[in-house]
């Protein structure tokens, strides 16, 4: 793709809904049709966790790719993985999973891009 392309300028979110509130579970899987590039993961808290084991691991399948520690802080306050710059394949999924503390949540969204290739439907 070119540096003047539209896609190659823009990023893209995907609210992934409110991940959270039991211990080590998946949640906001996201697929796209469209090879992508996940740039970062970004998380704000809405439930503030009891424990320093509230994070978010964020999985390209099964395989943990980075993580958000998010420990216990309150209602509102934002993160973000480091620059994950990672390509991921059509139809391929990606998910965050809690960690131990059952009881913070947090709002996630994932900022990509489009990777076109060229393939035709």
């Amino acid at each position: 793709m070119s540096y003047d392309d539209p896609n190659f300028q823009i990023r893209r979110e995907r609210y992934a809904g409110e991940a959270g509130g039991s211990a080590t579970t998946e949640y906001g899987k996201f697929r796209s049709f469209q090879k992508i590039r996940l740039k970062a993961v970004h998380a704000v808290v809405t439930v503030a966790g009891t424990a320093t084991t509230h994070k978010l691991d964020i999985l390209h399948g099964t395989t943990s790719i980075g993580a958000i520690a998010l420990s216990t802080s309150t209602a509102g306050v934002k993160s973000s993985s480091t620059t994950l710059d990672r390509s991921v394949g059509s139809l391929e999924a990606i998910s965050v999973k809690s960690g131990a503390d059952a009881t913070g949540k947090a709002d996630v969204i994932y900022e990509y891009e489009v990777l076109p290739d060229a393939v035709q439907t």
